[in-house]
């Protein structure tokens, strides 16, 4: 894509759904991978630093006395991943990462938006309290070891995924497009009916990503969640205009 094309996409203020006709084929996501790559490679240790800062921040507020220290980790994610994307943003722009862009009020339906941050938090606990018992996930959650099976701890952290694909997109329309978080909310669920396909694959790869994190002490996150990201600002550029 030529970069005017993506200057156009990344800074204009309204923001376009573009293929609300037509459903994209499942292999449209190898696209959006390949892209996400070729993305990533223009600074891929800056990208892994800032993902490791972010999880760092992210495991240090968790870590403060419960349930503030939870609730407020759970709260800035979304405030987190929306620095990545707008670093992802100006990478793809101008070739470089930093954190430029965005109004005050823009940045203030990030922050209401963030609120989300706590409750699909909720949701994900009362999966894994079903799959293993509350005290595991309150243990868990306060960063005590417990003996449970790798793969219900995976499992309880990708249990989201399906919400995470439905608002995919709204960081990115929110600070990139400044919309409305209404709006915002209503062009990715539309995206995701639209090209469901592809979004699918990209969220089976996301899945993959977080159900590896406790096979991986988290790497899995660390290394391969800025590469997704930047597949998924791929998709968000051919998606939107």
């Amino acid at each position: 894509m030529k970069k005017d094309n993506v200057m156009t996409t990344v800074t204009s203020t309204r923001a376009t759904y573009q293929q609300a006709n037509k459903t994209l084929p499942a292999n449209e996501a190898f696209t959006w991978l390949k892209e996400g790559w070729q993305l990533f490679k223009k600074a891929p240790f800056k990208l892994l630093g800032l993902s490791f800062l972010m999880l760092l921040t992210a495991g240090l507020i968790q870590a403060l006395a419960a349930p503030i220290g939870i609730g407020v980790s759970k709260w800035m994610s979304p405030l987190l991943t929306t620095l990545m994307w707008l670093a992802i943003a100006n990478l793809a722009v101008k070739g470089k990462v930093s954190f430029s862009g965005g109004t005050m009020r823009s940045w203030a339906n990030v922050a209401l938006w963030s609120l989300s941050g706590p409750i699909i938090a909720w949701i994900q606990f009362q999966i894994g309290a079903m799959l293993m018992g509350s005290e595991s996930v309150t243990a868990l959650v306060n960063g005590t070891m417990v003996d449970v099976p790798a793969w219900k701890v995976g499992l309880m952290l990708g249990s989201v995924t399906p919400i995470s694909l439905l608002f995919l997109f709204v960081p990115l329309l929110l600070i990139l497009k400044q919309s409305s978080i209404v709006e915002a909310l209503k062009n990715s669920a539309t995206a995701l009916v639209s090209a469901y396909k592809p979004l699918l694959v990209i969220g089976a790869v996301i899945f993959l990503t977080v159900f590896l994190a406790p096979y991986t002490l988290a790497l899995s996150g660390l290394v391969f969640g800025p590469i997704v990201s930047c597949a998924c600002f791929a998709a968000y550029q051919r998606l939107f205009r």
